[in-house]
């Protein structure tokens, strides 16, 4: 079964990325520590302990784990997606201008929206198929 998770956090705002870092694996003084991952536009998307270094780019999608304490979250970032809009900017939230900023707060609406639609489709198509197994009478 799909788990539809309709929580809409603001993801788009560092202060938001920060609080999602619960098990980081590295202190503030490494150079991949939280406060740089989010301000390189990464949240973290861990489980528990096994996956505790793997984040996503709340823009661009990009998952990367496998981190070192001495990485720089925006050279990773650059690296493996060089194509990802807020990469390309290249700045830290505090330092863009208001049209920048509503570039990608629109850029995330856009990406947030067709994620939903689409965790909605598969949902959908789940219980369509149960539909039709209880109307074929095999449950």
């Amino acid at each position: 079964m799909v788990n539809l998770h309709l929580e809409i956090r603001d993801l788009f705002l560092v202060e938001e990325r920060v609080k999602t870092f619960k098990n980081w694996p590295f202190s503030d003084n490494n150079t991949c520590n939280v406060r740089n991952m989010a301000e390189a536009g990464f949240y973290s998307i861990a489980t528990g302990i096994d996956d505790a270094d793997t984040a996503k780019c709340f823009l661009c999608g990009k998952e990367l784990d496998g981190w070192e304490a001495s990485d720089d979250p925006w050279a990773e970032h650059k690296s493996h997606a060089a194509k990802c809009a807020f990469v390309q900017l290249g700045k830290k939230e505090d330092e863009l201008l208001l049209s920048e900023f509503l570039s990608i707060l629109k850029q995330y609406m856009s990406n947030e929206t067709k994620r939903l639609a689409e965790v909605t489709k598969e949902l959908t198509d789940e219980k369509a198929k149960a539909v039709r197994r209880r109307c074929l009478g095999r449950n």
